[in-house]
């Protein structure tokens, strides 16, 4: 799968952003990829035509890297080369893109994780930030090409709701609504997003389900693309995550921050979750 963007001249910004990174990017060997609101734009408006109600005006890049030494020369490359600048007060990995003004986050993983798969920011290393799937991310990004032929890999869906399940997990309760939104999305609309024939060709089942509905089986769909991308360890951790939200007789926090009536949002986790079961 790719993505060819070269005529839509509303991204030439990104562009812009995404050939000032690889010029200093390559010659470092990091590989990255576009993460975050940026990825889901990219997917779901720009390719799928699915409404965003928010788009983003910020661009989220990860980065690989073999150790903190690595992410220092590349934060000082890019702002020694004078395509990004300081945004004075925040966090190390949070820049702007000086000719567009973008603000633009470079965030690492790699070497830097930890056995659990978090990094701790130095220099106090007492903010800590999840890095789980950002790895199977990477090695499934899709290839897309921006105005002027600049190429860049976005991440796929199955990687974006990964990761907004886990930061949903880790913020459900001091931002709560803030990505619940996004997963479901994913999770609603993933059978338009260039999955209908493979539905109807490979997942028969799926389509044969007395009790079909579209969106649950759009779910149930995209946990079997999770499954088939994350090891069998990482999937548990999904799954635990998901257990508690899944239970009627439980708090139904999950559904009760997607925006849909709770009943409807149930049976979208219900189906996302059996999608990821080994038997389903």
């Amino acid at each position: 799968m790719s993505f060819d963007f070269t005529n839509r001249p509303e991204l030439s910004s990104l562009a812009q952003v995404v050939s000032a990174l690889e010029g200093v990017a390559a010659p470092l060997g990091c590989d990255y990829f576009v993460i975050g609101a940026t990825a889901r734009d990219i997917t779901l408006h720009y390719a799928y035509n699915v409404n965003v109600p928010r788009m983003t005006e910020d661009v989220d890049f990860s980065v690989m890297v073999s150790d903190w030494d690595a992410f220092t020369k590349l934060r000082a490359g890019l702002i020694g080369s004078g395509a990004f600048a300081e945004r004075g007060g925040v966090a190390i990995h949070k820049l702007r893109h000086v000719g567009t003004a973008l603000p633009v986050d470079v965030v690492p993983f790699g070497g830097i994780e930890r056995p659990d798969r978090t990094i701790a920011w130095p220099p106090e290393h007492a903010e800590v930030f999840d890095c789980f799937g950002l790895r199977e991310a990477l090695a499934t990004a899709v290839m897309t090409i921006l105005p002027g032929g600049v190429s860049v890999r976005v991440a796929s869906i199955p990687a974006l709701a990964t990761l907004k399940l886990t930061a949903w997990r880790d913020r459900r309760h001091t931002h709560p609504g803030r990505d619940a939104g996004d997963l479901f999305l994913y999770m609603r609309h993933y059978i338009t997003c260039g999955n209908l024939e493979r539905l109807a060709s490979n997942h028969g089942d799926i389509l044969e389900d007395p009790e079909f509905d579209y969106e649950p089986a759009a779910a149930r769909l995209l946990g079997r693309d999770i499954r088939a991308m994350l090891e069998p360890e990482a999937v548990e951790i999904l799954q635990g995550i998901l257990r508690p939200e899944t239970d009627i007789d439980g708090a139904q926090l999950l559904a009760g921050q997607s925006g849909l009536a709770v009943p409807q949002a149930m049976q979208i986790v219900q189906a996302f979750s059996v999608g990821l079961s080994k038997s389903n």
